[in-house]
């Protein structure tokens, strides 16, 4: 998944047409899920869900989720 589809991915999470949804997208790579990602509302952060180990990581903006992202991705090749 290219950075320029993640940044658009983060910011529909941060939309107002979705501010009384919960929405939550699953990121995989070769068919295993590496990472759940969703927007918090009431903290206005950015919540990642590891899969590998259940750790949630929160995140203030588009930038640092994008990159922390990218480097699971990384990680995983």
């Amino acid at each position: 998944m290219n950075q320029s589809k993640i940044q658009e991915m983060l910011v529909d999470l941060k939309a107002k047409q979705y501010i009384k949804s919960e929405i939550t997208h699953t990121l995989s790579q070769n068919n295993i899920p590496l990472l759940s990602i969703s927007y918090s509302k009431k903290d206005h952060v950015f919540q990642l869900k590891y899969t590998d180990n259940q750790e949630i990581v929160s995140f203030a903006n588009v930038t640092a989720a994008m990159d922390a992202i990218t480097a699971e991705f990384c990680r995983h090749k």
